[in-house]
């Protein structure tokens, strides 16, 4: 089955900094929580799957953001994080119970729009053959994580350095569970840390060394939409009026 990861509990400081009285997933993007709009883009999924959320236990206690979520995604799995972790390959590692080996996985950030079929997106990678497939767009911001792409397929990747003009956008397909824990576990042994945390684009450098299959869909800049702050959500709204 396709688990699809989400992780939520990363820190809001930027939006509480900015008088938001809420945690970024329930920010609101016109009248809807920012994780509601987050959900209703993997509708368009057509194989079975299940979503996993990754929540900060304080938000659990302080918002009850679980019964939100559990309202909005009714057949989901919460997990609880008591305590910050050191980025989202460690979050999204807290979930290895609820995957078995052979589950497909796709990872999605919990602050962004990507104004595309996403069954569309997961049938590409099928029909390659990819063990890991990623969605980029065209960006040379170094507060993007960053694919190099050579003969269709993806031969590098860094966190924070534009090595390419071929941004990641928050969308990591995975075709094997167990592939993925071993490459993460080995991430975090060989400690390809960036700026103190471990990022989910680190583990694809991995795959590539093995010679796994690592491919990319590319979308265009307009179709893809960021709210890692509150400057991004504004320039956004603004936009749609």
């Amino acid at each position: 089955m396709l688990k699809i990861i989400i992780p939520l509990a990363g820190s809001s400081e930027l939006y509480t900094n900015a008088g938001f009285s809420y945690p970024k997933p329930l920010v609101e993007i016109d009248g809807k929580p920012m994780i509601q709009v987050v959900i209703e883009q993997f509708q368009s999924i057509t194989e079975p799957f299940q979503a996993v959320f990754i929540l900060k236990d304080e938000d659990v206690r302080k918002f009850h953001l679980d019964n939100t979520i559990r309202l909005l995604a009714p057949n989901s799995e919460i997990v609880k994080l008591k305590s910050d972790t050191k980025g989202a390959l460690c979050s999204i590692l807290m979930t290895i119970d609820s995957l078995s080996d052979e589950d497909r996985i796709l990872v999605l950030n919990g602050d962004q729009i990507i104004n595309h079929n996403f069954q569309a997106i997961l049938s590409s990678f099928d029909e390659r053959k990819a063990d890991v497939g990623i969605v980029t767009f065209p960006s040379v911001h170094p507060r993007w994580s960053y694919a190099r792409i050579e003969n269709g397929e993806v031969v590098q990747t860094a966190e924070k350095n534009p090595i390419s003009n071929a941004a990641i956008a928050g969308f990591y397909f995975f075709a094997k569970a167990q592939d993925f824990f071993t490459n993460a576990f080995q991430c975090i042994l060989d400690d390809v840390q960036i700026n103190g945390n471990f990022f989910t684009s680190s583990v694809i450098n991995e795959y590539i060394l093995k010679n796994q299959k690592v491919v990319d869909f590319g979308i265009s800049k307009t179709d893809y939409h960021s709210f890692y702050a509150p400057q991004n959500l504004q320039e956004y709204l603004k936009a749609q009026k």
